[in-house]
């Protein structure tokens, strides 16, 4: 990689990104569909509505009051994407969802490149690295969060740095070692202020899991007097040094996106039928606990149903949520089902994501079945088994926690965007290996 081909390719994001939001905005919603459109630029039904009310009240305040009053998370609703969007309002002065267009194209084009660099980590070549980043970019699905106020692109690009982070700090150079910590770490602050405080919750565990991992790894090694030991014991530094530095930004409220108290004021989304399990330590029977009454609460107080998916679906321990798994991952993979193709949604804006987003649907369903393939051909990576796990994992949390399709295919989008990219890659790879062979035959 060199910073020239990396420019160019932001370059090309960013413009691409902000001229579709331009369009978006400015033609195809109050034009081609003005039924969807509920004014300056916005759909109709989402939280982009809340949003840039929110900003425009706070920075009129602002104008008047002076900064002081700004908040990253403004009342009443305490959303970070108010405060940001404030934020741009009172520098610019001007009140309009547009202004905001600049800032979703930079975060957009950050994450393209940062897939593409993570790809090329892989030892993919430039090319196809670039063709499988670009379809992560143009994917429609993107639209919700660059087209709108949403807080997805800045959540995506944090993933995106902590799978950098994990994969650089296998590298054998000292430079990408010091960019694993810093990604890293970045990452941290990005799910910081976007406000998803659960992401840095479970991003945790899955470092303290990776650093236990590469420990046995290292000892294995040692025993086995492989030369790798050296390797693992550097990664495992790596790994413990990111931990420690975004540690201090999780969140003393729990993994649900909402404050505890909120839920403890509903007994009704408390689950008083919890069976805890012997062999499972207490704090993380109390996490899974925790995450069965989110989803009750969610399903009683925020989820839709149009788009509803397995909300009849309860947990009352962790053997209940084991149960389940294979079930939420088909769903995490696989949504949007062929049963809501092509259906009538809660909106106009729901109805339009139901005719688009079964043709992104067919195309992971053809990386699922490469799938197995990419596990085989990148087993002896550790760091791509990493990813494998985070992936899979934050899938399932997201199915588990929001059984709705739309928060399901917004939040996977970055781990499926991923998988699939690394799958078709793998397969046109051994495509040109055999013929190769048939060449040299």
């Amino acid at each position: 990689m060199n910073l020239k081909n990396l420019s160019l390719i932001f370059g090309a994001y960013y413009l691409y990104t902000l001229l579709v939001g331009f369009l978006i905005q400015f033609f195809v919603l109050p034009f081609l569909f003005p039924q969807a459109h509920w004014g300056h630029g916005l759909l109709v039904g989402g939280d982009w509505i809340l949003f840039h009310t929110e900003a425009v009240e706070l920075a009129r305040r602002i104008a008047i009051e002076g900064w002081f009053v700004w908040s990253l998370r403004p009342e009443p609703s305490y959303q970070s994407m108010s405060g940001i969007t404030a934020l741009f309002y009172a520098l610019t002065g001007i009140y309009e969802p547009w202004i905001m267009l600049f800032y979703n194209a930079f975060l957009h084009a950050f994450s393209g490149v940062l897939l593409y660099a993570i790809y090329r980590e892989f030892n993919i070549s430039h090319k196809l690295s670039f063709l499988f980043a670009t379809i992560f970019v143009l994917m429609p699905t993107s639209l919700t969060w660059t087209t709108q106020i949403h807080k997805d692109g800045l959540y995506i690009a944090g993933m995106f740095l902590t799978m950098f982070a994990i994969v650089n700090a296998f590298k054998e150079e000292i430079w990408k070692n010091v960019l694993s910590i810093a990604c890293g770490f970045m990452g941290g602050v990005l799910f910081w202020i976007v406000g998803r405080g659960y992401a840095l919750e479970i991003i945790s565990y899955f470092y303290a899991l990776f650093i236990g991992l590469t420990l046995i790894l290292a000892v294995f090694n040692i025993v086995e007097k492989f030369s790798n030991a050296r390797g693992y014991f550097k990664a495992f530094a790596i790994l413990f040094i990111v931990l420690l530095v975004i540690y201090p930004l999780k969140p003393q409220t729990q993994i649900q996106t909402q404050p505890q108290t909120q839920i403890q004021t509903q007994p009704q989304t408390q689950i008083q039928q919890w069976k805890s399990i012997p062999f499972i330590p207490s704090f993380i029977d109390k996490q899974f606990k925790r995450l069965a009454e989110w989803r009750v609460y969610w399903i009683t107080y925020l989820g839709g149903t149009p788009g509803a998916v397995d909300q009849e679906v309860r947990f009352y321990s962790v053997l209940d949520f084991i149960k389940y798994t294979p079930r939420a991952l088909f769903v995490g993979l696989f949504a949007p089902l062929p049963e809501v193709w092509f259906t009538k949604g809660l909106t106009a804006g729901g109805t339009i994501a139901r005719y688009i987003t079964p043709f992104e649907a067919m195309y992971l369903y053809l990386a699922w079945l490469l799938l197995p393939f990419t596990i085989y051909f990148h087993r002896k990576k550790i760091y791509f088994w990493f990813l494998l796990l985070l992936c899979l994992g934050f899938v399932w949390l997201h199915v588990v926690a929001e059984p709705n399709y739309g928060p399901i295919v917004r939040k996977r989008y970055a781990y499926v965007m991923f998988l699939s990219g690394l799958s078709y890659i793998t397969f046109i790879y051994y495509l040109k290996k055999l013929r190769w062979k048939e060449k040299s035959a």
